[in-house]
């Protein structure tokens, strides 16, 4: 064939590589973590103690990742040590993309007797493209020792 032949036409490699470059993207834009879910893992890690999970996933400006673990590791392991506490996510607000909040209900004390919901909202703040939770910004009302 002669390259008068074959103007006008696109090659199958070409046209796969613009395809999985459009994919790429695709998954990349919708794959972003939402604010309400960050709030989810972050609820799970407090009632579960985790406290690398609440150090990725919390934002206290002008605090190292080590000084931010040492206040979660007190406050899961020494203040809260025996809390027992209850949450549900109520969905969240996004007024903006740096800013969101995630509503919910928390029980306070779930294993006596009287406990009852709370509403509460968790401050979300976008920080390099991963939503965390404005922890100053946080009621420190349902955990104790909530870091300050």
């Amino acid at each position: 064939m002669s390259p008068m032949n074959q103007s006008g036409r696109i090659s199958l490699l070409a046209l796969a590589f613009l395809a999985s470059v459009i994919v790429v993207i695709a998954i990349l834009t919708f794959s972003r973590e939402s604010p309400t879910a960050a709030g989810e893992k972050f609820m799970f890690a407090l009632i579960t103690h985790d406290v690398d999970t609440l150090t990725k996933l919390s934002n206290i400006p002008g605090e190292s990742d080590d000084q931010i673990r040492k206040e979660w590791d007190t406050a899961c392991n020494v203040a809260g040590k025996y809390y027992v506490f209850d949450y549900k996510i109520n969905g969240g607000s996004q007024p903006d993309d740096k800013n969101a909040a995630v509503r919910m209900q928390v029980i306070k004390d779930a294993n006596k007797p009287g406990a009852y919901e709370e509403n509460f909202q968790l401050p979300m703040v976008n920080v390099n493209g991963q939503w965390k939770v404005d922890v100053r910004g946080t009621s420190h009302d349902f955990f104790p020792a909530f870091p300050r």
